[in-house]
C-alpha cells in the first residue's frame, strides 16, 4: 500500500497520530457504515490531512480536486458534521431537502464526509442515499452544494474508494514542482558547496519554516537559469523534519531532497512534465552525477502542444 499523505512539518500530535483500530470502529458504530479497508488503512498511518497527489482523473482528463487547502477529513468521534446531511440543515430545512430529491428517495445520513474541500463543494462516501436498498461498499460522490438549485447537486461519481485513490494524480495549483532524492553521507552545506561549484551560483542559507511546511534547522534555495529564457527555484532540504517526520516518507532511503519549481519563462508550469523533465535532468547532469539519485515526484503530463512550441523554440534559440 502507498502512503498517500504529506506528513505535518512540525510532527504528529493526538489529533494528527493515525487513528487505532478502536477509534475507527468506534466512529463505524456512529455513522452506522464500515469505511472501506483501503481508507481504514491509510487513516491507520495518519489521521486525515494534505495529499501529495491532489488532482483526479475523470474521463481521461485530468481536474483539480483537491485545492484551497482542501483535505481528507480526520476521524472525529461525535465531533463536527458527520454526513452531508448535517451540513445542509445549516442552511435548509428538512422540507426543502425531502423536495430536493427526484427519485423519491433520500437519505442523507448516508452520506458521510470525506473532505468538506472548500465549503461549496464537497466530497463523500455514498452509502446509497437516492437509492433503497444500502450499499455495502461505498461509492465517492462530488456535490456542488450553495450553487445548486435544490441546495445540493451531484456532479460525478466514482464506483469506490479504491478508484478514486488510483485516480489521483499530482497536478495543478502548488503541485507544480519537480522532486529528486539525494543520497549522501555529506552535510547539507557539503551539498550546497558542490552544487554552488558546480552551476557557478550562489545558494543562500535559510532557516525559517516556509510558511509552515518546512522544519529543518537550515535549507538552500537558489533561482537558477535553465537557459537565458526559462529559469527554477532550485531548493535543497533534508528529507526528514526536526520532528522526526518526513517530507517523503515513502523514500526514506533519500537523505536529502531537492526540489525544482519552474518559475520563468513558461506560461504553463504544470503541463508538458515529460518535455520539462527530460530539460531538468541534462541542466542538472553535472551535479547529480555525483550522487546516488532519483526522481520521486514529477507533475503529471498533461500535453498542452501550444506552449510545448514554445519551450522548443526557446531551447532551439538558446544554449543553455
Amino acid at each position: 500500500m502507498i502512503d498517500i499523505w504529506k506528513q505535518p512539518a512540525k510532527g504528529f500530535n493526538e489529533s494528527s497520530i493515525g487513528r487505532t483500530e478502536e477509534q475507527i470502529v468506534q466512529k463505524e458504530s456512529e455513522l452506522g457504515f464500515k469505511f472501506p479497508v483501503l481508507y481504514r488503512e491509510h487513516m491507520k498511518i495518519q489521521n486525515g490531512g494534505y495529499l501529495w497527489k491532489s488532482a483526479l482523473i475523470l474521463n481521461g482528463e485530468v481536474n483539480e480536486l483537491l485545492y484551497n487547502g482542501s483535505t481528507f477529513d480526520p476521524i472525529k468521534n461525535y465531533q463536527g458534521y458527520k454526513t452531508l446531511n448535517d451540513v445542509l440543515l445549516e442552511y435548509m430545512d428538512k422540507e426543502e431537502l425531502e423536495r430536493s430529491s427526484e427519485s423519491g428517495f433520500l437519505d442523507l445520513n448516508r452520506l458521510p464526509i470525506l473532505s468538506h474541500m472548500d465549503g461549496h463543494t464537497m466530497l463523500c462516501f455514498d452509502y446509497g442515499y437516492n437509492v433503497e436498498a444500502e450499499y455495502e461498499i461505498p461509492e465517492i460522490v462530488y456535490f456542488e452544494l450553495e450553487c445548486a438549485d435544490n441546495g445540493f447537486e451531484e456532479k460525478f461519481r466514482l464506483k469506490s474508494y479504491d478508484e478514486l485513490i488510483a485516480n489521483m494524480v499530482y497536478y495543478g495549483y502548488e503541485s507544480t514542482s519537480f522532486y529528486i532524492g539525494l543520497k549522501s553521507e555529506e552535510s547539507i552545506d557539503k551539498i550546497a558547496e558542490i552544487f554552488n561549484s558546480t552551476f557557478d551560483s550562489q545558494l543562500e542559507l535559510n532557516t525559517d519554516n516556509r510558511f509552515g511546511w518546512y522544519n529543518f534547522e537550515k535549507w538552500y534555495s537558489v533561482m537558477l537559469n535553465l537557459n537565458s529564457s526559462l529559469s527554477a527555484h532550485v531548493v535543497i532540504t533534508p528529507n526528514q523534519f526536526l520532528s522526526d517526520t518526513l517530507l517523503f516518507q515513502s523514500n526514506k532511503e533519500f537523505n536529502y531532497i531537492l526540489e525544482i519549481d519552474l518559475r520563468i519563462g513558461a506560461d504553463s508550469f504544470q503541463d508538458n512534465s515529460n518535455y520539462l523533465r527530460i530539460l531538468i535532468e541534462e541542466k542538472l547532469e553535472p551535479f547529480l552525477s555525483q550522487f546516488n539519485w532519483e526522481f520521486l515526484l514529477v507533475p503529471f503530463n498533461k500535453d498542452n502542444y501550444e506552449e510545448l512550441i514554445k519551450l522548443k523554440k526557446t531551447f532551439d534559440s538558446n544554449v543553455s
